[in-house]
């Protein structure tokens, strides 16, 4: 699985590739193993066999919410784009069976620690037992909403968000340390039902309290539950994504992002002046002119 990641240069540092070595996935998944039998995963097989699950492949864990432990490409991705260093301070939303917090514990190391916090109460003491059985004592585990963090645990030097949000929480971006960074997926509810969410990773930097973001992939996740959770918008967020997507590929450049969260004083550009906006209940996102 990692030889296969490496070679499609999803995981391109020697720290993530380490990581991906050093976890065991079948020890954070519950037995059998529920594996997909087509691409629309509308349907599952169960295995015993701990081999089948050495794939880029998802692995259901709560099939009624459609709920999954991911596909290693896709959170790969993520944590490339985290670059999570030995001694951070992390928070992951979306602990679903641990085994992608186990990844971040071995990111930080021992110096580190991770704090990680799950909407189902299932599966939040599931992932505590098998991070503690994994005897990785840098890491705690809390059941809640995701959306607002843990503020007595804050500020985070890295933020991994791990299920579809259609806004960035306030939360967030509060807890996030100065020089922190942010990595969620920005999606909105899929034409193909409610239970899945399709968007873009995001990117987000936090420099002197001024935001800036970046595009990079499309994703596919389970819709977060609780107060950002995804809304059927009628396309809004799909047709920004592919507006921002049209022009980097059509000036042949990246197009970083201006981030300014809602309140007193937020600037606000003016949509005739720049080459695109995008507007959130929480944030307004935009290019600059220059």
């Amino acid at each position: 699985m990692v030889e296969e990641l490496i070679e499609r240069r999803l995981i391109r540092t020697p720290t993530v590739e380490r990581a991906f070595r050093s976890v065991p996935r079948h020890a954070f998944l519950p037995t059998p193993f529920l594996l997909p039998t087509n691409q629309l995963l509308t349907d599952f097989a169960p295995t015993d066999d701990p081999c089948r699950v050495y794939a880029d492949t998802i692995v259901a864990l709560k099939r009624d919410k459609n709920i999954n432990c991911g596909s290693p490409s896709i959170v790969a991705m993520q944590l490339e784009h985290l670059e999570v260093a030995e001694g951070m301070r992390v928070l992951h939303v979306g602990t679903g069976s641990g085994y992608y917090t186990a990844l971040l514990a071995e990111l930080v190391g021992e110096r580190g620690t991770v704090v990680g916090v799950e909407y189902e109460p299932d599966l939040a003491a599931l992932s505590a037992s098998h991070l503690a059985r994994a005897c990785y004592t840098n890491v705690t585990i809390r059941e809640g909403d995701g959306a607002f963090g843990i503020a007595e645990a804050a500020p985070f030097d890295r933020i991994l968000v791990s299920a579809g949000v259609a806004d960035i929480a306030p939360a967030w971006l509060t807890q996030l340390t100065d020089g922190g960074r942010l990595v969620m997926p920005f999606c909105q509810l899929s034409p193909v039902g409610a239970r899945t969410s399709g968007g873009v990773l995001l990117t987000v930097d936090k420099q002197a309290d001024v935001l800036s973001g970046q595009f990079s992939t499309a994703a596919f996740f389970v819709p977060i539950q609780g107060a950002c959770a995804p809304i059927d918008d009628h396309g809004a967020l799909f047709e920004a994504f592919q507006r921002w997507f049209a022009l980097e590929e059509f000036l042949r450049t990246s197009l970083p992002i201006r981030i300014a969260a809602k309140g007193r004083g937020v600037r606000r550009p003016n949509p005739s002046s720049v080459l695109w906006v995008v507007e959130t209940p929480n944030v307004v996102m935009w290019i600059e002119p220059e």
